[in-house]
C-alpha cells in the first residue's frame, strides 16, 4: 500500500505540473492576444483622430465691436475650434480687420473670410456697401474693392480662404462663378469655399453639383434635429452624397452640422408642429451620432458648426457650448 500510494502521488504530481504549464500558456497567449488588441485599439485611435478634419465655427460678430469679438475667438480657441466664419465679418475698417484677424493668429485660429453675401455679385456698389472698410480703399469700381480688400488680407497669417457661396440658388451660378473666378485671380494661394444648402440626397446633386467649377473646397450643409422632414440618421447618406460629388470634381470637401435650435429660426415653422413645442437644440448625443455619420461617410477637409452666435443666443448658452466642445474632443 505505501509503494501503490507513493506511485499514485508520483503520478498525481506529474499531472499537477502538467496543469499548471498548460495553463501557464494558455494565460501567456491570452496575455499576449490582449496586448496586441491593445495595440491595435491604440493605432486605430491615432489613425482616426489623423483623420479628423479641422474644426470650426459660424459667427456673426462685427469687427467694429473689437474686444467683444477677441473674446469669442478666445473662447472658441479654448474649446479646441482653430476655424472662423464671421457673417459680420465686413463690419469694420481696415484697421479694425487687421485688429480681428490678428487675434486670431496668437490664438492659431484661421479665419474663412465672409464674401458670401448677395452684394459681391449681385451688382451692388460695394463701396457704399461697405463704407467703413471703403474709407481707405481709394477706389472707384467694385473690382477696385475687391482687388484693395484681397490685398489687405491675402499675406496675413490667420488667412484660410474665402468663402464665396452660402446656400447659393443654381440660377445664380454664373454670377457667382464670375466672382469666384476674380477672387481666384486676385489670390490663387488660398482656397475658395462654397456650401450648398441641402435637406435630401437630391438636394446634394442639385444643389452642390452646379457650383463645382466656382470653389476649390465644397461643401454642404444639414440640421436634422428639430426638423419633421429630414433625419438625423440620413447625415451618413447627405456627407457620402456631397463626398462623391468633390471627388468627381477632384476636389477636398466640408461639410456643416447643427448646433442650434429651429425654434430662434421663427420663419422656419414649417419644420414641424406644433413649432417651436416640437424642437430642441441637438444634445451632445445627437451632435456626436452626426460628427461619427459625417465622419464615417465623407473625409471633408474641414467640418464647420453652425453657429456660435445662436448658441449664445439660446436658453442655456454655457451648458451648449461646452456640449458642442466635448463632441469635438471627445466624440471621434
Amino acid at each position: 500500500m505505501l509503494q501503490g500510494s507513493s506511485r499514485y502521488k508520483s503520478y498525481a504530481g506529474i499531472i499537477i505540473t502538467i496543469v499548471i504549464a498548460f495553463v501557464s500558456i494558455l494565460m501567456g497567449t491570452m496575455f499576449f492576444s490582449a496586448s496586441m488588441n491593445q495595440e491595435r485599439i491604440s493605432k486605430s485611435k491615432v489613425a482616426l483622430s489623423s483623420n479628423v478634419p479641422l474644426q470650426g465655427f459660424y459667427d456673426s460678430c462685427a469687427p467694429e465691436k473689437g474686444s467683444i469679438c477677441y473674446d469669442r475667438l478666445k473662447q472658441m480657441a479654448n474649446a479646441g475650434f482653430t476655424l472662423v466664419l464671421n457673417y459680420d465679418q465686413f463690419s469694420g475698417n481696415a484697421e479694425q480687420q487687421l485688429a480681428y484677424a490678428n487675434q486670431a493668429a496668437q490664438l492659431n485660429m484661421k479665419i474663412i473670410w465672409a464674401m458670401n453675401s448677395h452684394a459681391f455679385w449681385d451688382g451692388t456698389d460695394l463701396r457704399h456697401h461697405y463704407q467703413a472698410l471703403a474709407t481707405t480703399c481709394d477706389c472707384s469700381t467694385n473690382q477696385g474693392f475687391l482687388h484693395y480688400f484681397v490685398d489687405l488680407v491675402k499675406a496675413l497669417p490667420a488667412t484660410w480662404g474665402y468663402y464665396v457661396g452660402d446656400e447659393v440658388s443654381p440660377k445664380d451660378h454664373d454670377k457667382v462663378k464670375e466672382f469666384a473666378d476674380t477672387l481666384k485671380h486676385l489670390d490663387p494661394s488660398h482656397p475658395r469655399l462654397l456650401v450648398a444648402g441641402v435637406s435630401t440626397i437630391g438636394s446634394v446633386t442639385s444643389n452642390l453639383a452646379p457650383f463645382t467649377d466656382a470653389a476649390d473646397v465644397l461643401g454642404a450643409d444639414y440640421y436634422p434635429v428639430g426638423s419633421t422632414y429630414m433625419s438625423l440618421g440620413a447625415t451618413g447618406d447627405i456627407a457620402n452624397a456631397m463626398q462623391l460629388i468633390a471627388n468627381q470634381a477632384h476636389k477636398p470637401s466640408a461639410m456643416v452640422l447643427q448646433s442650434f435650435d429651429w425654434s430662434q429660426y421663427p420663419n422656419e415653422e414649417w419644420r414641424c408642429s406644433p413649432f417651436p413645442l416640437c424642437t430642441h437644440f441637438p444634445t451632445k448625443d445627437e451632435m456626436c451620432q452626426m460628427l461619427i455619420l459625417a465622419l464615417n461617410n465623407a473625409h471633408p477637409q474641414i467640418l464647420l458648426w453652425y453657429s456660435y452666435q445662436d448658441i449664445l443666443s439660446s436658453n442655456d448658452p454655457s451648458d451648449h457650448f461646452q456640449d458642442v466642445s466635448d463632441v469635438i474632443r471627445t466624440c471621434k
